[in-house]
């Protein structure tokens, strides 16, 4: 008898040992899926590559009905696209957000296990030193309006009259370049800590030579409390000035410093005030 309980012991530990790896294989080959999303491979004639296109449809999505979205474009498409899912839902139910088609523009690192980035490529407006793909901007920027918008149009049940536009850092200053080189292109666009530090002359000149004539363009800008003075804050602030200067019926502005905002804090609680700013 002294044997049997040992034996017992043995027995259930291989047996939960064995259900474990049981329920282990099946997390492995079972896919993690948002609902109502899709994503789909993109390849722009403009660029010369492929995008991982992120798609979330609002509830009770319905291509038969005649009612169209607003479209939320969120570029850093691999991150800000899930975290985006979760700020819209949340906004929905204190009514500040409606019901909207969210696109994430990215690289593929959301939908493979691996990370493709070329953001410094896309949302650069100028070349930077020791990166020969930088610069294109431009490119990118046409691949938007040009393709991937009257795709959206053309499918998908998008309104492209309420568009909106959102980026981060160096997204974020593309977001910028975006709104004073094509303003008509999107009613809305959310700047969250811009890196415009190198490319601050360039802005102040697109400023001085814009081209924003809609009276419903909404602009949100925001810097967090905490992030690096000169390469941050002063240039943001700077450029916040020189944005202030238009006339306020061709452009509503709102500056937000995110308290206690850190560089890479700053994306959730910017997309946040940004749409609440922009849905207004």
């Amino acid at each position: 008898m002294k044997y049997i309980y040992p034996l017992l012991l043995i027995i259930l530990f291989l047996n939960s040992i064995s259900i474990a790896q049981d329920s282990i294989l099946k997390l492995k080959i079972s896919d993690v899926t948002l609902n109502y999303s899709e994503t789909l491979v993109f390849y722009s004639e403009e660029v010369q590559d492929s995008f991982h296109i992120f798609i979330k449809f609002p509830k009770g999505y319905d291509t038969n009905l005649e009612k169209t979205y607003p479209g939320i474009f969120l570029l850093d498409g691999d991150i800000m696209f899930p975290m985006a899912w979760g700020i819209v839902r949340y906004l929905q139910y204190d009514k500040f957000v409606p019901d909207v088609l969210i696109i994430g523009i990215g690289y593929g690192g959301l939908s493979n296990s691996y990370s493709v980035n070329k953001r410094e490529r896309d949302y650069s407006i100028s070349k930077i030193e020791g990166l020969k793909d930088s610069g294109g901007g431009e490119k990118f920027l046409r691949f938007i309006k040009n393709e991937l918008i009257p795709f959206f149009s053309s499918n998908y049940k998008l309104d492209n009259t309420a568009l909106t536009l959102s980026g981060h850092s160096l997204a974020g200053l593309f977001v910028l370049y975006s709104l004073l080189t094509d303003p008509e292109l999107f009613s809305n666009y959310i700047s969250i800590s811009p890196y415009i530090f190198q490319d601050f002359d360039k802005i102040l000149s697109l400023i001085e030579n814009n081209k924003i004539k809609q009276s419903d363009i909404r602009l949100f800008i925001s810097v967090g409390a905490n992030e690096e003075e000169k390469e941050f804050k002063y240039p943001i602030k700077n450029i916040v000035e020189r944005l202030q200067q238009i006339n306020p019926t061709r452009i509503k502005l709102k500056y937000k410093e995110l308290e206690d905002g850190t560089h890479f804090s700053t994306p959730a609680d910017g997309l946040t005030n940004g749409l609440i700013f922009s849905f207004e």
